[in-house]
């Protein structure tokens, strides 16, 4: 789906990969990408590696620039889009998909200290180490018989060395952690569990304590947040045409197709119909 909804005018002999792990050169997707892209929730994790460049990239409700020397680490259920490339772009992307990181690493040491700041700026001595192990990286994916230990150590590598620079930089708080762990678990359970208790259980502490950690580090309420997830995962299902905005409403148990449109257009400030729209022309 990503390949024929978000890329364009790929040459039909261009030889995309099929293992679990995945490397593919930001020089050459750049030029491709349809921007700006509908958001996007992913079933794998993936990195973005700049080298030169900068892009703008829309993770949850908030919009990033990433610029030369950084890394952006994006899990897997976080809505995200790509929204603008200004100029010229290098670097590498790398997919993960979530058995094999789940083998490699422990996913939930990177989401917490990239789920507040999904950007990682490198020096240069820093940034030329992830250069090279990438270029290492993809000299053997692109080979037709790669060996998958080689690529799964150099991943593991890779994961490490981001990581140590990540923790030598950001301290997490215990107050953080919650909030990360909330926001975390809103992604998984939002379109069944919309109460504030469930989520306060789940973490052992009360909703008092939750909605002051989450409003400490988010500047929002636990139910905003709850709110929001489930606004940006409906921006996801209104990209399928096939769907009425009623049956989208109801998928997500919202109270009435209404009451979803007034909270839909006080967070994007359009609503749905508004915004499918602007996507059926962004897409055209």
């Amino acid at each position: 789906m990503f390949k024929k909804e978000y890329l364009k005018n790929i040459p039909l002999n261009f030889q995309w990969q099929t293992t679990p792990l995945q490397i593919y050169s930001l020089s050459f997707l750049s030029s491709h990408f349809k921007l700006p892209m509908p958001v996007l929730q992913k079933d794998y994790n993936f990195l973005f590696y700049i080298r030169e460049g900068s892009f703008i990239n829309r993770i949850d409700n908030k919009l990033y620039e990433c610029t030369a020397d950084s890394i952006i680490f994006i899990s897997t259920h976080t809505v995200s889009s790509l929204q603008k490339i200004p100029g010229s772009l290098k670097g590498y992307f790398i997919l993960i998909e979530e058995e094999t990181m789940s083998q490699l690493f422990n996913q939930q040491d990177l989401m917490n200290v990239f789920f507040i700041d999904p950007i990682l700026k490198l020096e240069s001595a820093e940034s030329n180490w992830i250069y090279s192990i990438c270029r290492l990286l993809s000299t053997e994916l692109e080979i037709s018989l790669p060996n998958m230990q080689i690529s799964s150590n150099l991943v593991q590598a890779l994961l490490n060395k981001i990581l140590h620079l990540s923790k030598n930089r950001r301290s997490i708080s215990r107050t953080q952690q919650i909030a990360i762990q909330f926001k975390q678990s809103v992604h998984e359970h939002y379109k069944f569990e919309r109460a504030i208790s469930f989520y306060a259980e789940n973490l052992a502490v009360s909703s008092n304590y939750l909605n002051r950690c989450v409003k400490t580090v988010f500047n929002k309420s636990c139910k905003e947040i709850i709110t929001e997830v489930a606004i940006l995962n409906s921006q996801i299902l209104l990209a399928d045409f096939t769907k009425s905005i009623s049956e989208i409403s109801f998928q997500l148990k919202f109270e009435d197709p209404s009451y979803f449109t007034r909270l839909f257009k006080n967070f994007t400030g359009l609503t749905p119909s508004e915004y499918r729209k602007k996507l059926m022309h962004d897409l055209s």
